[in-house]
């Protein structure tokens, strides 16, 4: 036993003799990251291997697009590589599932959107919103209204007026049935006294390329979402569910404008699962936080018409059982 603690003892010696030693050799890995150029921390021996972040929905759509512009910029700041991993299906749910029940250690994070909050509410799944930790909230972006290039109207006007004279003919797509999107839809319908058809697809992406393809008439996303189709002429955006015109589309009218209450739109950020070192999410929060005001980050998301929002780990979890709370509404509808 003595021999025990012994050997254990100058272990610990030789332990605080090697940090030491490192932090004298180097820079202190806190200061470094405050000035951007930290790639590790030694005493806490976090991230020795590449990081995953899991996307529950599928390539190509904004929640996509904000994972990897993300990742990239911050491996100088993190240390380690950062893969992204796609996990779509089940509106979100199987990704979800998949990170909420990885394993704590740090090398697994998730993209999460409100659906984190929905799909326990309105499915059976194995995990709720406090199965996640959240780290940093980096995007809150309004939804718009958007039409096909061929569809019977072209302003928020002629869609109403189609809409009140024709009850449901008028297919909207959303992303998910129990989402954001899908909620918003519902509100403009409660709101106007309009009928609409409402299509829930796997992921924004699809509901996209369904709108450019003439499938659906109408559809509500983000503007990083519908950018391309936008600039090409096939889609056209004609409301926007905030209190303000936006920077990205400033001839887009928002729904107060229109006399429609409405304000809506989706935050997106990075969480772990629940249980992990809150160390590792200080760590992770300021190497993103960092790489959220690096310049050419910012450039690349304005660039994908993605608006950047910042908030710390406990903001970002205030807004998260905010969301609950209103979501709870609806199921109780």
């Amino acid at each position: 036993m003595k021999k025990t603690n012994l050997f254990k003892g100058l272990m610990a010696l030789t332990m605080a003799s090697l940090l030491t030693l490192a932090g004298c050799g180097q820079d202190s890995s806190t200061n470094e990251k405050a000035n951007g150029e930290s790639t590790s921390d030694t005493a806490l021996n976090y991230p020795t291997k590449p990081i995953k972040i899991i996307n529950p929905f599928s390539a190509g759509g904004p929640a996509d697009n904000t994972s990897r512009i993300l990742a990239h910029h911050a491996e100088e700041f993190v240390g380690e590589s950062m893969i992204i991993e796609n996990r779509d299906g089940g509106g979100g749910s199987i990704g979800q599932t998949a990170g909420a029940s990885a394993n704590p250690d740090g090398y697994t994070l998730t993209l999460i959107t409100s659906s984190i909050v929905s799909n326990p509410i309105f499915n059976e799944v194995s995990y709720t919103h406090e199965s996640f930790e959240p780290v940093i909230m980096t995007v809150n972006d309004p939804f718009f209204l958007v039409v096909s290039k061929d569809a019977p109207f072209d302003d928020a006007d002629s869609f109403l007026e189609y809409a009140k004279e024709n009850p449901g003919e008028i297919s909207i797509g959303v992303s998910g049935s129990q989402t954001v999107p899908a909620f918003t839809a519902k509100e403009l319908t409660e709101k106007t006294g309009i009928e609409l058809t409402t299509v829930p697809f796997d992921g924004e992406a699809l509901a996209v390329a369904a709108a450019a393809g003439g499938h659906i008439q109408a559809l509500i996303g983000n503007f990083s979402g519908i950018e391309s189709q936008v600039n090409s002429g096939t889609l056209k955006p004609i409301l926007l569910f905030d209190s303000e015109r936006s920077e990205l589309a400033s001839d887009v009218p928002t729904a107060q404008e229109s006399g429609i209450d409405i304000i809506s739109g989706s935050w997106r950020g990075i969480a772990v699962p629940a249980g992990t070192d809150p160390e590792i999410i200080e760590y992770l929060h300021e190497a993103f936080k960092v790489t959220t005001e690096k310049q050419e980050y910012q450039d690349q998301m304005i660039n994908s018409g993605i608006g950047i929002t910042y908030r710390s780990p406990e903001e970002f979890k205030a807004i998260i059982a905010d969301t609950y709370n209103k979501y709870m509404k609806f199921a109780e509808k």
